[in-house]
């Protein structure tokens, strides 16, 4: 019972806004190459193929069904809950956005994320709500990978009023599955992984 207090707890926190996180776009084209050299590396592997990162990220609209796993509790991992995300590319196809319906302990809760990635900065960027928190999670992203693998990052706050920061990693497997993971950066500064999401899209 306490666990699944303990795991609610972080739910009101982390899904303060969510998780597929999807990602797109805040420009349709982006800057030369020699005008920023982080966007050069990650959009080195969109553009081999002859794409922008938005067009690479956009790809990703469409039905899923989702998998929560909450992982580092006591007792070792607990039951996957359930749920699925609608994601739909908005603005143009600069933006992601995803809409998402899980239960988890019984309890339904829905959520709204919207990813984009921003040529000007040459950064991914994100913002999370949900039904479980008040707040607004932004977050920002870098990818070495053309956005294969995007780790975003932003500083939220517990209910006490402390900061804490927010890690998400976006991985997608193939064009057909997704895998997001939380974490929270520890007093040691390394991250701590307490919850993972797989996104398989429906047939």
């Amino acid at each position: 019972m306490g666990t699944n207090a303990s795991v609610l707890g972080m739910l009101t926190t982390l899904l303060t806004a969510g998780a597929l996180t999807a990602a797109a776009f805040a420009q349709q084209q982006p800057p030369p190459q020699s005008n920023s050299e982080a966007h050069g590396a990650q959009s080195a592997s969109a553009s081999a193929k002859g794409e922008t990162p938005q067009q690479f990220l956009a790809k990703r609209a469409g039905e899923w069904t989702r998998t929560i796993r909450f992982v580092g509790q006591p007792g070792g991992p607990g039951e996957p809950f359930s749920g699925t995300a609608k994601i739909s590319a908005i603005g143009g196809g600069r933006f992601l956005l995803e809409e998402y319906n899980d239960v988890v302990f019984g309890r339904p809760i829905t959520g709204t994320r919207l990813f984009g990635y921003n040529s000007i900065t040459g950064q991914y960027e994100a913002a999370f709500t949900g039904t479980t928190s008040p707040a607004i999670i932004m977050l920002r992203g870098t990818s070495t990978d053309g956005g294969k693998v995007v780790d975003y990052s932003g500083e939220s706050a517990s209910g006490d009023g402390s900061k804490f920061t927010l890690n998400v990693r976006v991985r997608q497997v193939d064009d057909d599955h997704i895998v997001m993971s939380f974490s929270m950066t520890g007093a040691d500064g390394k991250p701590n992984t307490f919850q993972e999401t797989s996104y398989a899209r429906k047939k």
